[in-house]
Protein backbone atom coordinates (compact mmCIF):
# COMPACT_ATOMS: atom_id res chain seq x y z
CA UNK A 1 0.00 0.00 0.00
CA UNK A 2 1.21 3.52 -0.83
CA UNK A 3 0.73 6.45 1.55
CA UNK A 4 1.44 10.17 1.34
CA UNK A 5 2.98 11.60 4.52
CA UNK A 6 3.19 15.30 5.32
CA UNK A 7 4.03 15.63 9.04
CA UNK A 8 5.96 13.92 11.80
CA UNK A 9 6.07 10.63 9.87
CA UNK A 10 8.42 12.31 7.39
CA UNK A 11 11.02 12.00 10.14
CA UNK A 12 12.69 8.60 9.67
CA UNK A 13 13.17 8.07 13.43
CA UNK A 14 9.46 8.61 14.07
CA UNK A 15 8.51 6.32 11.18
CA UNK A 16 10.86 3.59 12.49
CA UNK A 17 9.41 3.79 15.99
CA UNK A 18 5.85 3.60 14.69
CA UNK A 19 6.20 0.73 12.21
CA UNK A 20 8.93 -1.09 14.13
CA UNK A 21 11.55 -1.07 11.37
CA UNK A 22 13.71 1.43 9.56
CA UNK A 23 12.83 2.12 5.93
CA UNK A 24 15.63 2.85 3.45
CA UNK A 25 15.99 6.53 2.44
CA UNK A 26 14.88 5.64 -1.11
CA UNK A 27 11.48 4.54 0.22
CA UNK A 28 10.49 8.21 0.70
CA UNK A 29 9.63 9.66 -2.72
CA UNK A 30 8.80 13.36 -3.19
CA UNK A 31 5.18 14.21 -3.94
CA UNK A 32 2.76 17.13 -3.70
CA UNK A 33 -0.78 17.10 -2.35
CA UNK A 34 -2.60 19.83 -4.30
CA UNK A 35 -5.37 22.02 -2.87
CA UNK A 36 -4.27 21.53 0.76
CA UNK A 37 -2.25 23.46 3.35
CA UNK A 38 -0.20 22.01 6.18
CA UNK A 39 -1.13 23.74 9.45
CA UNK A 40 0.06 23.20 12.99
CA UNK A 41 -2.64 21.96 15.35
CA UNK A 42 -3.48 24.42 18.12
CA UNK A 43 -1.90 23.20 21.37
CA UNK A 44 0.19 20.49 19.64
CA UNK A 45 3.49 20.24 17.80
CA UNK A 46 2.20 18.25 14.80
CA UNK A 47 0.36 19.36 11.65
CA UNK A 48 -2.85 18.52 9.87
CA UNK A 49 -3.73 18.90 6.21
CA UNK A 50 -6.58 21.32 5.56
CA UNK A 51 -8.31 21.96 2.25
CA UNK A 52 -6.98 25.09 0.56
CA UNK A 53 -7.36 25.53 -3.22
CA UNK A 54 -4.56 28.13 -3.28
CA UNK A 55 -1.88 25.94 -1.71
CA UNK A 56 -0.21 22.53 -1.90
CA UNK A 57 1.67 20.34 0.56
CA UNK A 58 5.11 19.00 -0.28
CA UNK A 59 5.58 15.60 1.33
CA UNK A 60 6.65 12.06 0.56
CA UNK A 61 4.99 8.92 -0.75
CA UNK A 62 6.05 5.65 0.84
CA UNK A 63 5.14 2.40 -0.89
CA UNK A 64 5.33 -1.23 0.07
CA UNK A 65 3.76 -0.80 3.49
CA UNK A 66 2.38 -4.03 4.91
CA UNK A 67 -0.98 -4.54 6.58
CA UNK A 68 0.88 -4.62 9.92
CA UNK A 69 2.57 -1.30 9.07
CA UNK A 70 -0.80 0.27 8.27
CA UNK A 71 -2.29 -1.05 11.52
CA UNK A 72 0.58 0.50 13.49
CA UNK A 73 0.32 3.77 11.54
CA UNK A 74 -3.43 3.85 12.22
CA UNK A 75 -2.82 3.32 15.94
CA UNK A 76 -0.28 6.17 15.88
CA UNK A 77 -2.62 8.54 14.06
CA UNK A 78 -5.58 7.66 16.27
CA UNK A 79 -9.31 8.17 15.99
CA UNK A 80 -8.94 11.74 14.71
CA UNK A 81 -7.94 10.52 11.26
CA UNK A 82 -9.40 8.40 8.49
CA UNK A 83 -7.61 6.80 5.57
CA UNK A 84 -8.63 8.65 2.41
CA UNK A 85 -7.69 8.08 -1.21
CA UNK A 86 -6.41 11.39 -2.60
CA UNK A 87 -4.55 12.47 -5.72
CA UNK A 88 -0.92 13.55 -5.38
CA UNK A 89 1.51 14.77 -7.98
CA UNK A 90 4.58 12.56 -8.43
CA UNK A 91 7.12 13.27 -11.18
CA UNK A 92 4.57 15.52 -12.89
CA UNK A 93 1.83 12.88 -12.94
CA UNK A 94 -1.27 12.60 -10.74
CA UNK A 95 -1.79 9.32 -8.89
CA UNK A 96 -4.08 8.17 -6.10
CA UNK A 97 -2.52 7.21 -2.79
CA UNK A 98 -3.75 6.73 0.77
CA UNK A 99 -3.51 9.68 3.16
CA UNK A 100 -4.27 9.92 6.87
CA UNK A 101 -6.80 12.72 6.52
CA UNK A 102 -7.83 14.51 9.70
CA UNK A 103 -11.43 14.63 10.77
CA UNK A 104 -11.42 18.41 10.69
CA UNK A 105 -14.00 18.86 13.44
CA UNK A 106 -11.57 17.21 15.89
CA UNK A 107 -8.71 19.66 15.32
CA UNK A 108 -8.21 23.40 15.44
CA UNK A 109 -5.51 24.45 12.95
CA UNK A 110 -3.42 27.53 13.55
CA UNK A 111 -3.01 30.18 10.87
CA UNK A 112 0.71 29.49 10.38
CA UNK A 113 2.36 26.79 8.30
CA UNK A 114 4.17 23.81 9.89
CA UNK A 115 7.83 23.09 9.14
CA UNK A 116 9.48 19.67 9.56
CA UNK A 117 12.90 21.27 10.04
CA UNK A 118 11.63 23.61 12.75
CA UNK A 119 9.73 20.74 14.42
CA UNK A 120 12.89 18.61 14.42
CA UNK A 121 14.85 21.42 16.11
CA UNK A 122 12.22 22.43 18.67
CA UNK A 123 9.95 19.48 19.38
CA UNK A 124 11.40 16.19 18.11
CA UNK A 125 13.34 15.16 21.23
CA UNK A 126 10.33 15.49 23.55
CA UNK A 127 7.94 14.02 20.97
CA UNK A 128 10.15 10.96 20.35
CA UNK A 129 10.56 10.42 24.09
CA UNK A 130 6.78 10.30 24.54
CA UNK A 131 6.44 8.10 21.47
CA UNK A 132 9.06 5.63 22.76
CA UNK A 133 7.17 5.31 26.03
CA UNK A 134 3.85 4.84 24.21
CA UNK A 135 5.24 2.17 21.88
CA UNK A 136 7.59 0.47 24.38
CA UNK A 137 5.21 -2.43 24.99
CA UNK A 138 4.79 -3.19 21.30
CA UNK A 139 6.99 -5.81 19.62
CA UNK A 140 9.42 -4.63 16.99
CA UNK A 141 9.77 -1.03 18.17
CA UNK A 142 13.28 0.10 17.41
CA UNK A 143 14.96 3.05 15.75
CA UNK A 144 18.02 1.05 14.75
Amino acid sequence: MRFFFYGTLLDRDVMALVIGRRLPPGAFLPAILPAHSRRRVKGASYPIAVRDRRDAIHGKVVGGLSRRDVERLSAYEGAGYRIASLKVREKGMLSKVAVFAPLEERFQPTSGAWSLTLWQRRDKRTFVGRLRRAFSGRPGCSTR
